[in-house]
């Protein structure tokens, strides 16, 4: 009996021992299956934003020169989705949807390296050709963008190389980029009618807010109010007024707010008027942080400038402040009729790095 005791425990022992190993095998195969097939899983499917609604990230595309693009894109990366939209008068509109890759892991970026697609407003900066680059990597056409972006410089998250890139058709919409956003070959080259570098906004977010009309108009009338606010208080030398609209953290064209509010003052002892137009203004939002841009025409008794402005605001305690800006100047004042090239020794209105200070 004790014999054919030990018998069974053995046998029992040895089953257990190969039904494990050939667990182990059945999983260790399923993973090579699932890696095999990475290349032919059908590419995500674009959502499409849902009806009547406007997206909060975009509040206003308006432009009256080629100073600025009609077109904003807009990346929303829990739906692997890429709008692209277009100025419509007092609106915005929807010019079509795309599906798009991101970074491998969740969440904004904010080291190099960490293979996170960052969330924010960048603008596209230059374009290569990604078969000289690395085709099989970055397919046929490149865009850089502008990451870090000023926000992201306050928030001291680094890397760099964060890009607007096609793949080839052999290669997964599904892999997972080391950061980029990422779409097909020819999507990419369909994309370029849109792009106008140094001016064509791409806005990344984690998931897209949508608004119905009257509260999305509700939120573009007050930043505009407060766009309004800022100008009144500037030409009417109101220093007070117009410096509670800052932020302690300010920091611009190399100076804080004290310093800022310091050189403010001796314009306005300086001049006998100032008068400050704007128009054509374009708002761009992701969460809390802000990007107010737009043409600006400055006069006063002893000088006159014209640029492309560009204030950085966010919201905190249910009022907006200005923490940064930045000024680019142009040859003179722009209208419709220009043409682009007419504009090309002045393309640095995205914001990524500011001009000398205006008079």
């Amino acid at each position: 009996m004790d014999l054919d005791k030990r018998r069974c425990s053995l046998i029992s022992v040895l089953t257990v021992t190969l039904l494990q190993f050939g667990t182990a095998e059945f999983s260790n195969a399923t993973e090579d299956a699932k890696d095999a097939k990475t290349v032919q899983k059908a590419d995500p499917v674009a959502q499409l934003p849902p009806k009547g609604l406007l997206p909060h990230a975009l509040l206003s595309l308006a432009t009256q020169s080629p100073v600025f693009s009609r077109y904003a894109f807009l990346v929303d990366k829990k739906a692997r989705t890429l709008t692209v939209w277009e100025n419509d008068g007092e609106k915005i509109k929807l010019v079509e949807a795309l599906p798009t890759d991101i970074g491998r892991l969740e969440g904004d970026k904010m080291i190099e390296g960490d293979h996170r697609t960052p969330e924010g407003i960048y603008f596209f900066q230059k374009t290569m050709d990604g078969r000289k680059v690395d085709f099989n990597q970055y397919g046929n056409r490149i865009y850089t963008m502008d990451y870090p972006n000023y926000f992201d410089r306050l928030d001291k998250k680094t890397g760099t190389g964060i890009w607007l890139h096609a793949i080839p058709d052999t290669t997964s919409l599904l892999r997972g980029s080391r950061g980029c956003v990422v779409v097909r070959n020819s999507v990419i080259e369909h994309l370029g009618q849109y792009i106008e570098l140094k001016r064509t906004p791409i806005v990344v977010v984690n998931q897209v807010n949508y608004l119905i009309e009257e509260d999305w108009q509700k939120l573009r009338r007050e930043m505009k109010d407060f766009l309004e606010k800022w100008r009144q208080a500037w030409i009417g030398k109101d220093l007070e007024n117009y410096m509670s609209l800052y932020a302690d953290a300010f920091s611009g064209n190399g100076m804080s707010k004290n310093q800022w509010r310091r050189y403010k003052a001796n314009l306005a002892k300086k001049y006998e008027f100032i008068n400050v137009d704007i128009n054509g203004v374009q708002i761009f939002n992701h969460g809390k942080k802000i990007v107010l841009r737009f043409l600006q025409e400055y006069k006063s008794d002893k000088t006159q400038d014209f640029g492309a402005k560009i204030l950085y605001a966010w919201k905190s305690n249910n009022r907006y402040e200005i923490v940064g800006e930045s000024w680019f100047p142009l040859a003179a004042p722009v209208n419709t009729s220009e043409s682009t090239s007419a504009l090309e020794s002045n393309v640095r209105v995205s914001g990524s790095s500011p001009a000398s200070t205006e008079k």
